[in-house]
C-alpha cells in the first residue's frame, strides 16, 4: 500500500528542495510526485510506501512543512499493453467511484502500478471485482 501525502507551500523557489530534503534526510523514498501552483499559493502532492508514511510525516513537521492531508492510495497492477487503464477507469466509473488523483508508482517487467486516491476505497474494490 502507499500513502498519498498533500503539502501546501507557498509558490516560490525552493520549496520543493525543502520536502525532497527532508524526506531524503529521513530516508523516504518518494514513490511518485506531482505538484502545481495558482498564484501565490502551491500544492505538492508525495506518495510514499506506507510503512514511511509517519516517518515522512514527522521529517516534514520537523522542516517546517504542514501536510494538509493524507490518505492510503488504492494499488491496482495493469498488464503494460494498450487500454488497460480504460479498462480500470470504466469499472471504476461504472461503478460510481470518484478518481480524486492517479499515480503511476511501479513499473514491473510487463505491468504497471497505478495508484487511485479515491473517497470509498471499499466501493472501488467493490467496483473492480475484488
Amino acid at each position: 500500500m502507499a500513502t498519498e501525502l498533500t503539502i501546501k507551500v507557498p509558490n516560490r523557489a525552493g520549496q520543493l528542495a525543502a520536502i525532497s530534503t527532508a524526506l531524503g534526510d529521513a530516508q523516504v523514498n518518494i514513490a511518485a510526485l506531482a505538484g502545481s501552483a495558482v498564484g501565490s499559493k502551491g500544492v505538492i502532492h508525495v506518495v510514499v510506501a506506507d510503512k514511511d508514511a509517519a516517518r515522512a510525516r514527522r521529517a516534514l513537521k520537523k522542516a517546517k512543512l504542514r501536510v494538509a492531508s493524507d490518505r492510503k492510495l488504492l494499488e491496482v497492477r495493469l498488464a503494460d499493453k494498450p487500454g488497460t487503464l480504460a479498462r480500470v477507469a470504466t469499472r471504476l466509473g461504472k461503478g460510481r467511484v470518484s478518481v480524486d488523483s492517479a499515480y503511476m508508482i511501479g513499473v514491473g517487467k510487463g505491468s504497471r502500478t497505478i495508484g487511485f486516491g479515491v473517497k470509498d476505497s471499499r466501493k472501488a474494490n467493490k467496483a473492480l471485482g475484488r
